[in-house]
């Protein structure tokens, strides 16, 4: 037999027809239980960019051009390289920090949850105050952010949690407290200062106050919205700036640009000054992706929630063209492929809810066991850290499938309790 030619190719240069037959990582660390197979479609290819930054090609199995696809990649890698580096420098001036995790999720989430009962109840007030035509209170949100922020800094998965919870609520308010802790969420992944978190936090409350004066019956239409109509819901940007600007207490720039500019776009394609790349600041780059994040996995009148799963990968696929690559990437970090809250069945047949990631085994993360493999409910909780498992010489447990609220009758919305 020939020797094996394989040639290294990075995922963005993936095309139908190249035979994968090595990854960047374990293969058990990723969905693909073969030790190879052909790329069918372009949506393989971009399935193997979720998990992989290369991967390795078996020239004489492929029935690609290789000598093409190869040569790409130098050119994108290079810009690629040249675009993170200027980040990091974007980043150095904000004076990093590297957060520990200081407590477990199932001790942080009573504290997370008690900041995000006083959230909602800060929203009444300032929708209450919006309708009385009084101004906002901003240094009371301030004070009212800082022990959500203290919690995300400690463990964030605890918030993750709770903005992953999609009750039946009012969108809009859910929807601004979930996108304070999305941004902050990234903000704490890329290490940036707990005072800039809280001001992420701040300006994630505030991106769609301004809906709050806009008629119920345009925002929950159904149907295609008129011209007009659609021009109205676009003035939400400048109805919360003007509520921002007219608080009661002068409101720091990075709130009113993440405001201004949350519906931005990386390419330029987005609204409402057609900005792109750096021209966006870079709180409103992180609040882009948070808002867009938390509505497509949200039930709107107008449109299904998406599962977390196909969303991060169809955010992953909208990189360098909607979002900024490195800020999609620090959000899929800190997320993952199975968030905290996430209720799961595991090949053993057990059902439990996922507490922790595990770093660099991501399709492994640390479970907390409620139902038996007959699905009767046990008597203690235990933890199971599916990592160890796969080093266990027994057969290693493996999670089947996700599940959605209520299945076996478990709600993740009321199981911290």
């Amino acid at each position: 037999m020939g020797q094996l030619q394989t040639k290294k190719v990075y995922v963005q240069n993936l095309q139908p027809g190249m035979y994968v037959c090595g990854l960047d990582r374990p293969w058990l660390e990723t969905p693909f239980s073969l030790q190879g197979f052909l790329i069918r479609n372009l949506a393989e290819a971009k399935k193997l960019s979720l998990y992989c930054d290369y991967v390795y090609i078996d020239d004489k199995k492929s029935i690609a051009n290789l000598n093409l696809a190869v040569s790409a990649p130098v050119s994108s890698h290079r810009a690629h390289n040249i675009a993170h580096t200027a980040f990091k420098a974007e980043l150095a001036s904000h004076h990093i920090v590297r957060y520990p995790e200081k407590t477990a999720v199932t001790r942080e989430i009573r504290v997370a949850h008690s900041a995000y009962q006083n959230l909602k109840d800060e929203f009444d007030t300032m929708a209450s105050r919006i309708s009385h035509g009084k101004p906002l209170n901003i240094a009371h949100l301030h004070q009212v952010i800082t022990p959500l922020i203290d919690s995300i800094t400690r463990n964030p998965g605890a918030s993750i949690w709770l903005a992953r919870l999609k009750s039946q609520d009012s969108y809009t308010y859910r929807h601004c407290i979930a996108v304070a802790i999305w941004c902050s969420v990234i903000g704490r992944q890329i290490g940036l200062p707990k005072k800039e978190l809280t001001l992420l936090s701040m300006g994630g409350m505030l991106l769609d106050i301004g809906k709050l004066k806009i008629p119920s019956a345009i925002l929950n239409k159904t149907q295609q919205l008129s011209e007009r109509e659609f021009a109205l819901v676009q003035k939400h940007v400048d109805l919360s700036l003007k509520m921002a600007r007219d608080s009661s207490k002068t409101i720091p720039k990075a709130v009113t640009d993440m405001i201004a500019c949350h519906h931005e776009r990386f390419n330029g394609s987005g609204y409402p000054e057609g900005l792109q790349g750096t021209q966006i600041p870079l709180f409103a780059r992180i609040a882009a992706i948070a808002d867009c994040y938390d509505a497509i996995t949200s039930q709107r009148t107008y449109a299904k929630p998406i599962p977390h799963a196909v969303a991060i990968k169809q955010m992953y696929e909208w990189r360098g063209h909607d979002f900024q690559p490195e800020l999609i990437e620090a959000f899929i970090q800190s997320v993952g492929i199975y968030p905290t809250g996430t209720l799961v069945e595991l090949t053993s047949g057990q059902v439990g809810i996922v507490v922790k990631e595990n770093p660099g085994k991501r399709l492994r993360p640390q479970v907390l066991v409620i139902l038996d493999a007959d699905k009767n409910q046990y008597t203690d909780f235990t933890e199971m850290d599916l990592a160890e498992s796969a080093n266990a010489e027994q057969k290693p447990i493996d999670i089947l499938k996700t599940l959605e609220p209520g299945a076996y009758g478990l709600d993740p919305e009321t199981l911290y309790i």
